[in-house]
């Protein structure tokens, strides 16, 4: 009963780290999702800046 228990605990531990982890891996995944995107948008209009604004040659 008592070696169960201990089991139980470890296991129990065990899932809160892996969950910290995912949460924790979710966050950062998230933020340089979002850094990409902003890379993205910029170098983007950087290059197809003359469609938007035809005034500009450069």
């Amino acid at each position: 009963m008592k070696k169960t228990s201990k089991h139980h605990d470890v296991q129990r531990n065990y899932r809160e780290k892996l969950q910290n982890k995912q949460e924790l891996n979710t966050y950062a995944r998230g933020w340089f999702l979002f850094i990409l995107f902003a890379i993205l948008l910029v170098v983007w209009s950087y290059f197809f800046g003359g469609t938007f604004m035809p005034y500009r040659t450069m």
